[in-house]
């Protein structure tokens, strides 16, 4: 509880103290989700809302982003209230044209406590970012070692209109003799409107694995967000899209 009230005031702060932000650059988003599940014994759906907020801060050669999010669910599917926090240090190389570094990730479910570290690299092109990572997690609750593989191709129609496809590998490999390999691939984009900080996304993402009871989940999150320091090109250059934790091994459909 003390982990998600911690999130939670995290998520608030980024939101009331934006006009402080105005050097760097960053955004605060809220969204609803809906989410589908299916596996041996198992057909739920229901629709959560979470809230998230993310900055980028340069500190000379680094650049230090914090992101946060709540997410709040009472439906089929779960009823916890799940907080994130991730912490990344990230520098340019390659003319500015590539973006390395390593973060550290912390989510508290009602029940559990997961933490990860992990490695990051970003491309940037004219309009294309290409984002790949590697990560190392454990579950307290379940007692197991998590493993993950991520990438992520953006592309900008302009500076303010982003299409987005990615695709991630999870390996589950619990004390208690379970191991899963899990997949999956997601598409999605945001719209920013012209002489504002607001913006429209929307992202739907397909989850499953053969090893979790034969699990098969869909999800469809949309959602409005603002962004403060620049337009979304600039936001993403910034380093302050990097992954958070809600998402970084790929399960999570809230």
């Amino acid at each position: 509880m003390k982990t998600q009230l911690f999130a939670a005031a995290a998520v608030l702060a980024l939101a009331v103290s934006a006009p402080a932000f105005a050097q760097n650059v960053g955004s605060i988003g809220a969204a609803v989700n809906y989410g589908d599940v299916k596996a041996t014994g198992i057909d739920a759906d229901g629709t959560s809302v979470k809230v998230d907020g993310n900055v980028a801060i340069p500190t000379g050669a680094w650049t230090v982003t914090v992101n946060g999010n709540v997410s709040v669910n009472d439906n089929d599917i779960s009823d916890e209230t799940v907080a994130s926090t991730a912490a990344h240090a990230t520098t340019l190389v390659a003319g500015d044209t590539v973006r390395v570094g390593g973060f550290a990730a912390l989510s508290r479910p009602s029940n559990d406590t997961l933490w990860a570290v992990g490695a990051e690299a970003s491309k940037y092109f004219d309009k294309v970012t290409l984002n790949g990572l590697v990560a190392y997690g454990q579950s307290n609750d379940l007692d197991a070692d998590l493993y993950a593989v991520r990438g992520e191709a953006r592309y900008f129609v302009s500076d303010d209109f982003r299409l987005d496809a990615g695709a991630g590998y999870s390996k589950l490999d619990a004390d208690a003799g379970l191991e899963a390999d899990i997949w999956d691939v997601n598409v999605g984009g945001e719209y920013k409107f012209a002489n504002t900080g607001w913006s429209t996304f929307g992202k739907y993402t397909h989850t499953e694995s053969k090893d979790l009871a034969d699990l098969n989940a869909e999800a469809v999150k949309v959602g409005f967000r603002y962004t403060f320091g620049g337009s979304l090109k600039t936001r993403d250059r910034s380093g302050a899209d990097l992954i958070d934790a809600d998402t970084l091994f790929g399960f999570g459909v809230r």
